[in-house]
This record gives structure tokens, sequence and C-alpha cells, in this order.
């Protein structure tokens, strides 16, 4: 590995070190393969201001060696180690590496993790669904079956869920560190190329008179500067919430980009039941710091059209504009919507008219609906 001389390290951007103190001082070098071979033996020579400091560059190492297709299986014992974490952590590092099928995992995670249920489920675009090792779908626990699911995700998409009993993971300093070496495994080409594949099959989706669901972080942006390095995993713990809900409403999901979320329901009120627990959800949940997190909801029922890519049409443009016009913590669906569920929604939700809205890029006014159930915002 060549060393880096004075103009060298000075030429490098922030993001090419692992870690930097509140001086300012720059170390671990991530720039390219060879330095974070070099960051990940090293790292525990580093004496790191504080344990969050510790636990940021340890994060962006991982994340450097994933890129260059390096599996830390060695540099994660160490740190299970150095935490003092070798209860099924670390079995479970050392046992993974002897798998090879995914039905393999499937039996190791229950032996190592003590776990005799756990269930090793793989997330399908074509069947808008999470498979399980004969590839047929399998449904999620529901709210208050005894099992709970860890979701792990491949490039911000939905990859692998692991259904398991509550105290399998219930550390959450060691659960990162866990999934980190599961996550390392199932994507290597011996476990991951045997796993349907993940491309949408758009002939596989929902035709007609459908109902559209979209989502996105209001003030996003602003959230995103206070939090800084934390807001990737904050992003991924709400996609999380949003894809169990629409799973087990029966919902498939379309797409998932920045902090936007775009599934599809063949029945309104399952979309609307969908909306109605995430919103729950999110607003019962910590967050980083004290910050508030809010997601606005827009549902829409018509005929969008289905292409080999998804769906366009004017049906998801009112879809997106519905989204808009709510506030974090609001659910808003359109005229359509309302009227295509007539009878069906749960007696708990009700639905307030708020009057026809012009909204952007549409040139008909449309009339919007609150959602109204016990747990929602109400401004």
């Amino acid at each position: 590995m060549a060393q880096l001389d004075g103009t060298q390290r000075t030429s490098l951007p922030d993001s090419a070190f692992a870690y930097i103190d509140s001086r300012g001082q720059r170390r671990l070098p991530i720039n390219d393969e060879a330095h974070v071979r070099n960051a990940l033996a090293r790292f525990n020579q580093v004496l790191f201001e504080n344990d969050a400091a510790r636990e940021r560059a340890r994060l962006r190492l991982l994340n450097a060696a994933k890129k260059y297709g390096i599996v830390p299986v060695g540099f994660i014992t160490g740190q299970l180690r150095y935490e003092q974490k070798q209860g099924a952590a670390g079995r479970l590092v050392i046992e993974l590496g002897r798998t090879g099928t995914p039905g393999g995992l499937e039996e190791r995670l229950r032996i190592v993790l003590k776990d005799p249920s756990l269930t090793v489920l793989h997330w399908s675009d074509a069947s808008g669904a999470y498979l399980d090792g004969t590839g047929k779908p399998s449904a999620l626990p529901a709210d208050g079956d005894a099992r709970v699911v860890t979701y792990l995700e491949r490039r911000s998409r939905p990859m692998t869920a692991l259904v398991h009993t509550p105290a399998v993971l219930n550390d959450p300093a060691l659960t990162e560190t866990v999934l980190s070496a599961v996550r390392f495994l199932v994507e290597s080409d011996r476990v991951y190329d045997q796993v349907q594949a993940t491309a949408t099959d758009a002939a596989a989706l929902p035709v007609g008179f459908v109902t559209l669901l979209m989502t996105d972080i209001e003030g996003s942006s602003a959230l995103l500067h206070r939090i800084g390095d934390g807001y990737g995993e904050l992003l991924n713990q709400i996609r999380s919430l949003l894809r169990e809900a629409v799973s087990r409403a029966g919902g498939r999901e379309i797409d998932a980009r920045a902090d936007e979320f775009f599934a599809v329901f063949e029945r309104p009120v399952d979309a609307v039941v969908a909306a109605v627990s995430v919103q729950r959800a999110l607003s019962t949940r910590a967050w980083p710091d004290g910050n508030e997190v809010r997601v606005r909801v827009g549902i829409h029922t018509g005929r969008p059209t289905l292409t080999d890519v998804g769906y366009i049409g004017l049906a998801v443009h009112t879809a997106a504009r519905v989204c808009a016009a709510a506030r974090g913590g609001q659910i808003f669906i359109s005229a359509e919507t309302r009227a295509a569920l007539e009878e069906s929604a749960p007696a708990s939700i009700a639905f307030r008219s708020l009057g026809p809205r012009l909204l952007p890029g549409l040139t008909d006014a449309v009339e919007i609906f609150q959602v109204e159930a016990e747990g929602l915002s109400q401004p």
C-alpha cells in the first residue's frame, strides 16, 4: 500500500477518512481498497473521543468495505470482542461463514441465535412481498404477535426480513453489528445469487382501478442538516415501518427514493388502513436528539397506465399532489378514493371533507378528505 504524503492527504475530501475528531484531525483514510483494508486492521489502535465518534467511524468504515467488496468478518468479530458482546453475535459471525445456501443460512441462524422459529424471508419486487425459502409469499407477524421483524436493505431497497422472537436482538448496540455480518454474507455471491432477482416485474402488478399511496418526510432537508450522518439510519427506520404496514395490508411497494415512498393497493380500504398504521407508529416513536419526524401521506384511486417501468399517468400525478398538500402527520385522500371506499372503512376511521383544492400541475380542482382516527395528528 502506497503511503499518503502530506500533499496527497490534504487533497483528499473529508469523506475519504473514517474518523475526523473535534479538532479536525483526519484519521483512517479509506480512499481506496488498500487503505480500507489498512483502516480495518488499525481501527482498534485509534483513540476515539467518545463512543459515538467510534460508532460513526465504524459505520463509515463498514460502508467503505462494502463499496470495495470487502467482507470484513475478522473486523466484525474483533469489534464484537472489543465490545464484549461475544454471545449470539460472536457465534453468528463464525458460523455463518460455513453456510452456502439461503436455506442453510436460515438453519444456521436458528442454531446460533437459539431461536428455532426464526425465518429468513427475501423480498421479491415481482411478487410485491417477502418470500420464504420455497419462493412462496409469507405473511409478516401481525400487531400483537409474539414474534417481531428485523429488516435488511440493499442499496436502499428491501432485501431480507428476519422474523424472530424479540429476545434474539434486544440490544440495539449489538443488533447493528449482527446485521452487518448477516448483510455482508447475504449479499455475497454464494448466497445472494440464489435468491430470486429483485428487478421489478411490472406484469405482476395490479391493473385497472387501483389505489396509489405516496408519502414523504416533511422538512426533510432541515432534518438532514440537524441529524447529519444519522439521517440514513432514520430513513431506513421509516422505510421499514412503511414496508411492514404496506405488506400487512396487502399492498405492493413500487418505488422508494430519497424521502419518498410509493405503493399500490387493489382495495382502497387497505391503503387507508396501512396509512393509519404508519402514522400511529411514527407518532409514538422516539427519534435521535429529540427531533420530531413527521410524514405526510396522500392516497388517490384511479386507472394509471402500467408500463414495463411501472405506473404512469394522471392518477400518479394526482396521488403525488394530494400527498404534497398534506402536512406532517396527516393523511389526505382524494374524492375518488372516498367514493371507492363506500362503507368498507372501519368504523374507527372517519373522513372530513376539506373541500376542493387547486393543486399544482392539475387542471381541475381535487376534493380532498382528511383521514381522522385515534392517534393521528389533526392540525
